[in-house]
């Protein structure tokens, strides 16, 4: 069976790493002849499987995929004018205008049994998109997928576009039951299209990364959150706020920042503005974020909202506690009281929750004796891809 995976990039992201491990998973059965098309490149590139063909775009679908941020941070002049070129030009022609024209240079010369659009197409952005309409116009399959790994709702979708962009996809694959039902509710046209494959984890692998070098000299109470620098999604600009509050209650602890992104600098300088620059810890991007994982008392999951975090189940694998706003599918992976605490998603509630974690004596304690007894596994996630490929 050939299958096409469609990719932006893969930059360090939590989208990019759920490929790559759903990469891992399909490409160990042989019945499977794997290729990948990525518009650009990144660091996790080198991650994929040796015996997936890999092919990407041209440069300057590369350098539309890749965020402008880190396009300047390469200080290449040439392709810093070229990236302002391609905003100007996209903004009097249209995006979809735009991506088909560099498209279709890069229209594959195979027929696939199923051709995948991996990623979300952001509705609100000029370059964040592309994979829904190269895999819907410009690949040959038996069967078209698209993936979903956000709330549909609280993404701001819209309805029109998605209406017209997923009428000739076969499937619409949600990376949680809950995404799935907002989708429903946004869609209902295509429920029968509407499906849910949990993401994958390379189990093994990361409880390995986990003890390749000593993050940090523990402390009274270490705190960690990972993710891109986005606070639209991620809201890391809540984490200074919080922890203004727990020094002013007297509390010790440390508060590790991993990630880096658009808001980095804006962060650093909120932290500064409330004066808890000496409690928390902005590391920038990490490649191996796992040691920081598995040594901290607990991760913190602030974002807006998410479809089925990575960072969660990475958390788990590794017998981290985690305490998380309550994302649309946070019940899906966390047990609130038993390996996690959920709680809305502002400041004081947050620091509610955390307080009373590290005043309540062994509450992380038994939260880690839950996750020992009750470990992470792939098990449901192998079953919903394996029968997602193999539906008539």
């Amino acid at each position: 069976m050939k299958i096409l995976f469609v990719a932006q990039n893969f930059q360090m992201g939590g989208i990019q790493k759920a490929l790559i491990n759903t990469l891992k998973e399909v490409c160990v059965d042989q019945q499977y002849e794997i290729d990948v098309f990525t518009f650009g490149k990144g660091e996790l590139i080198k991650d994929i499987p040796s015996n997936v063909h890999v092919n990407i775009g041209g440069l300057l679908l590369q350098l539309i995929a890749t965020p402008f941020y880190v396009v300047k941070q390469r200080k290449n002049l040439w392709h810093i004018i070229l990236r302002i070129l391609c905003m100007l030009i996209v903004r009097v022609i249209g995006s979809n205008n735009f991506y088909t024209l560099l498209f279709k240079k890069h229209r594959p010369q195979k027929q696939y049994h199923i051709a995948i659009s991996y990623f979300n197409d952001a509705p609100n952005s000029y370059f964040n998109q592309g994979t829904n309409l190269f895999v819907d116009k410009f690949v040959r399959a038996d069967k078209k997928f698209a993936w979903i790994h956000t709330d549909p709702l609280r993404a701001s979708f819209n309805y029109e576009v998605c209406v017209k962009t997923y009428q000739n996809f076969d499937r619409l694959i949600c990376v949680s039951e809950a995404c799935k039902q907002n989708l429903l509710n946004f869609l209902p046209q295509y429920r029968h299209k509407i499906q849910v494959v949990y993401n994958f984890f390379p189990i093994a692998e990361i409880k390995e990364l986990a003890t390749q070098y000593p993050p940090f000299e523990k402390g009274t109470l270490d705190l960690l959150s990972v993710g891109r620098m986005d606070n639209a999604t991620k809201r890391f600009d809540l984490i200074p706020h919080i922890c203004k509050l727990l020094k002013e209650s007297n509390n010790h602890f440390h508060w590790r920042i991993i990630g880096d992104g658009p808001d980095l600098l804006f962060n650093k300088r909120l932290a500064l503005e409330l004066g808890v620059e000496d409690v928390v810890e902005f590391v920038g991007e990490c490649n191996n974020p796992y040691p920081f994982i598995k040594q901290s008392d607990v991760l913190i999951l602030t974002s807006a909202y998410e479809g089925y975090p990575m960072v969660v189940g990475e958390a788990l694998i590794l017998e981290t506690p985690v305490i998380t706003t309550n994302f649309a599918a946070a019940c899906e992976q966390i047990r609130d009281g038993c390996n996690g605490l959920i709680a809305n998603g502002h400041v004081e509630d947050l620091y509610a929750v955390i307080v009373n974690a590290i005043n309540n004596g062994d509450c992380l304690q038994k939260m880690k004796k839950y996750i020992e007894e009750n470990r992470y596994t792939n098990r449901k996630a192998q079953e919903q891809l394996v029968s997602e490929f193999d539906r008539k």
